[in-house]
Parts: structure tokens; sequence; C-alpha cells
């Protein structure tokens, strides 16, 4: 008994208090070094400024998402009731309605819906035409749960071989209806309740044993994230998200014409005059292939190649990573003229981090935040090159 109460007193419940005392201690240190930082006598005073522009932007953002989802739910209940309604009460509907309603459904399911001939009669569909083997039963069951339709009656043409069937050439493509959680973005009323979901599972958890209650948690982790960010899990992990797990799009209006600045956007190894984090281009003979070298997070090297894919002189240049790098990438400068001798430049960059976009989070923690490097790279081109054209300009 002795030896149990020992080991009970390590490892037990009274180890709980060891536990807690430990996470006294860090978010002690977490406010002490908080505190630290809003209040430097150097810059304490500009950084609490910025911190109340970031939360009453927060708030306003708040406001925003809660008004969206309160009107989305309001719609969305509206539109059950509305065709709960219907679906008890309805009993006459307009042929030339339904005609409309079974043209849009069979455009869903059906790789050539011109193919087939539809009228309505005492809302009973009859389909007439050619249809691809496969596709006939899923269509017309897709027409027989249009509300207000009484029957169906397909008289269509089975065709395994399209050949031979001038309505039926040409490649297609079936578009049925896609669940809301399986789409790749979410509508608000969606993302709140699986944010409620997630949040249920996380309460919940603790009535389960340890391997139960971590999995449930773990799952709550992911359903969150994806509600929050309102982006698939593949873009979020980055696994099998191909080069895109994050898109960044800026642009900035410059003072010069559009040959003026081509040479500067045209040529890799110019972008280290006005972009810091990039620390060396090399290209190769050919100018297709380059190697890149750029700081990343805390200052540490990154290192890739990038290949070439489309170039217009003086108008824009597209790229994307060379195979088997560790972060893949793709991006496109484009040049657009505007009024007054001015050029738009804009720059599109999707790119799969490690760890996707929640790695992306990270490094914008860490102070290797993409988007605002771009940003400003772009402002230092702009200075850059209306400095240089100054004079011209002004003649």
């Amino acid at each position: 008994m002795r030896t149990r109460e020992l080991d009970s007193a390590v490892t037990g419940e009274t180890g709980r208090p060891w536990a807690r005392t430990a996470a006294m201690l860090g978010a002690s240190a977490a406010a002490g070094a908080t505190l630290e930082y809003l209040y430097d006598p150097d810059r304490g005073r500009s950084r609490r400024a910025k911190a109340r522009d970031q939360v009453s932007h927060a708030v306003h953002e708040l406001s925003y998402a809660l008004g969206r989802v309160s009107r989305d739910l309001n719609n969305r209940s509206r539109g059950i009731a509305a065709g709960t309604r219907f679906r008890l009460i309805g009993r006459s509907t307009d042929d030339r309605i339904l005609h409309e309603r079974v043209r849009a459904e069979l455009g869903r399911y059906l790789t050539h819906p011109h193919a087939v001939h539809v009228t309505v009669e005492d809302r009973v569909a009859r389909l007439e035409g050619d249809v691809l083997s496969g596709e006939e039963r899923r269509a017309a069951r897709a027409v027989r749960r249009i509300p207000g339709v009484k029957a169906v009656d397909a008289k269509w043409n089975v065709r395994r071989d399209p050949s031979g069937v001038p309505q039926l050439q040409g490649a297609g493509r079936v578009r049925p209806p896609v669940p809301e959680l399986f789409q790749q973005h979410w509508a608000p009323s969606a993302r709140f309740l699986a944010g409620t979901a997630a949040a249920a599972l996380w309460v919940y958890a603790r009535r389960f044993p340890p391997g139960i209650a971590w999995t449930l948690r773990g799952a709550g982790t992911a359903l969150g994230a994806r509600a929050a960010t309102n982006l698939p899990l593949r873009r979020l992990t980055g696994i099998n998200a191909g080069r895109r797990a994050v898109d960044i799009n800026r642009a900035v209006s410059i003072a010069a014409r559009p040959e003026d600045i081509w040479p500067l956007v045209s040529d890799y190894s110019l972008f280290a005059r006005f972009m810091p984090d990039v620390r060396e281009v090399r290209r190769s003979a050919d100018g297709v292939r380059s190697h890149w070298e750029i700081s990343g997070p805390a200052g540490r090297p990154i290192r890739f190649d990038a290949v070439e894919t489309s170039r217009e002189e003086g108008k824009h240049i597209t790229w994307k990573s060379a195979e088997g790098q560790l972060i893949a990438h793709t991006g496109a400068v484009r040049l657009t003229p505007e009024e007054g001798g001015r050029t738009r430049v804009q720059v599109q960059l999707a790119y799969n981090p490690v760890a996707g976009a929640a790695g992306h989070a990270v490094a914008r923690l860490l102070g290797a935040d993409p988007a605002t490097r771009l940003r400003e790279d772009l402002m230092r081109l702009k200075s850059y090159v209306e400095e240089r054209h100054r004079p011209a300009i002004t003649r």
C-alpha cells in the first residue's frame, strides 16, 4: 500500500498540481514577455497603437462574420421551410417552370444534355433523344426528385458507343451537386456548424478513455481548422496539394511605361537590387531555368530551382518550381498599361510550403509572411523605377 501511495504521489492524481504549477509558470512568463514587449521604452507606444488597431480590426471582422452567418442561416432555414411546405401541400406547378427545372437538372447529370428533348405535360416529364450508357438512371432519378414532377417517361436511346450520333460527339463533363462538406469553400452557416461541432468534440472527449479522447480531439482540431480557414485539409496540410496551398495576389501602379519596367521584372538576376530577401539568382545559359537563394524564417537561406513556362515580351512571365523541390510553387508577373503613362504590375503566387497553409501561418509568426514581403518588394520596385525615370516622365 505504501508503495502504491508513493507511486500515485509521483504519477497519479497528486501529480496534477505539478502540471498546474508548470502551466502557471508558463503563463506568468508569457505575460511578463508581453508586458515587456508592449511597454518597451523605445517602441512600446507604437506597438500598443498597432495592437489596438489589430484588436479593432478583429472586432470588425468578427461582427461582419457573425452578420454573414446570421443572414445565411436565416436564408437557408427559410428555403428549407419553403421546400418542406411545398412537398407537403404543393400539388400544382406550371409546366413551363417544370420544363426549365428539368433542363437544368439534366445539365448536372448528362455529359450531352442538348441531345435530350424535354416535354412536360400535366407535370409528367417526357425525355426523348440519346444518352450515354451509365448516365440514364441517375438522370432519371434526379428528374423524379424535382419538386412538382409527378412522373418521368424516359423514352431516350441509351448508346454504349457514341460514334455515329452527332449529338453525343465532343468532350463533356458531368456536374452533379456536391454536398456542402465536400466543397472546397464552405458557406458561413456550414463553417459555424462545423466550428460548433469541433468545440463539442473537445468538450465531450474527456468522457472517453484516453485513446478515444485524443482521437476525438484530433478530429475536432482538424474540423475547427477547416472551419476557421475555409481551406480544404489538403491545402492546410500540404499533402497532395500540388503547388497550390497558399494563394497570394498583389499589384502596384507605377508611374512608368511597360518598356521601362520590363527589363527589371524579366531578368531575375536583377531582383536582388530591390528585393532584400533575394540573396542571389543564377540563370542558366538558355534562360529557362534559374537557381534561387532567398532568406527564409529567422534569416535561414532557402534554395530552389525554377523553370520558366511562358513569356510574352513586355507583357507577362509565368514560372513554376522544378520537380522535387521542397517548396513547390508557381508564379506570374503581368504588366498592364494604364492611362497617363502608368503601368500596373501584378504578381500572382501559389505555393505549397512545408505543412501547407498551417506552415504558412507558422512562418508568419516567425516574421516570414510572403504576402507582406511581396507587398514591400513591389513598393521598392515602384520607388526604384520611378526614381530612375522621373526626369523622363517630367519631360
